[in-house]
């Protein structure tokens, strides 16, 4: 049979929190170490014009989005993530020849890309990030009543600067505001008729091309794998 001194389990008592200290400080950092899964959603605002025309402005076509976005990648460290990024938006349509109560208006919004960013102060409780990417978007607009409609899809290359704050809720799992930027200059364009069953469509570069805008406001959350 094992007999222990007061001072001997004492002693083994002392090593077991250590160790356990030492695990729990471990996984932590292995939380915030490897593959990373990002949701944000948020309210989305449009500035700018879809081309150099004048006066064909993004907000007489699509009003405010709210967009859901995906990102995954590796955090290489305590401040450093890097990864790809995917994001579909639902947009509150505008008929810039009157409005959407005689006639059906749809849309929708996607953006590829990547993105990379810098967390500050890994151990605050609120942890703020700053980041930049960039990538590719497409815009989906389409006007049609039973027998007729028309649309247009554009698409450009965009670039954009995002920050946030991250507040740890669990050792895995951190959440918080973000805000985004974004600039980007549509490039391509497909027109599309439609009369009756048929849709004809006609693709054209954007050869004078301008500058337009997306800010974002909404909440991410980050889970670490």
């Amino acid at each position: 049979m094992l007999n222990l001194t007061k001072a001997q389990a004492c002693g083994a008592l002392a090593l077991l929190v250590v160790l356990l200290s030492a695990s729990g400080a471990e996984a932590q950092r292995r939380a915030d170490i490897g593959p990373e899964l990002a949701l944000r959603t948020g309210l989305a605002l449009p500035f700018g014009e879809v081309d150099g025309s004048g006066g064909n402005n993004l907000d007489g076509y699509l009003g405010s989005a709210i967009p859901i976005g995906v990102s995954g990648g590796v955090r290489i460290d305590r401040t450093i993530f890097f990864g790809a990024r995917f994001q579909y938006a639902f947009p509150q349509m505008k008929n810039p020849n009157g409005s959407c109560q005689n006639v059906s208006c749809d849309g929708s919004g996607m953006q590829v890309g990547l993105e990379g960013s810098y967390r500050f102060m890994p151990d605050a409780t609120f942890a703020p990030w700053v980041g930049l990417g960039g990538g590719y978007e497409w815009w989906r607009a389409d006007y049609f009543t039973p027998n007729a409609g028309l649309g247009a899809t554009v698409r450009g290359f965009q670039g954009f600067l995002h920050g946030g704050g991250d507040v740890h809720v669990g050792p895995q799992f951190v959440i918080g505001p973000f805000a985004e930027v974004s600039f980007g200059r549509f490039d391509h364009s497909t027109g599309r008729v439609r009369v009756g069953n048929t849709t004809n469509e006609t693709p054209a570069d954007i050869s004078d091309t301008a500058l337009h805008t997306w800010v974002t406001i909404g909440v991410r959350g980050a889970f670490g794998l």
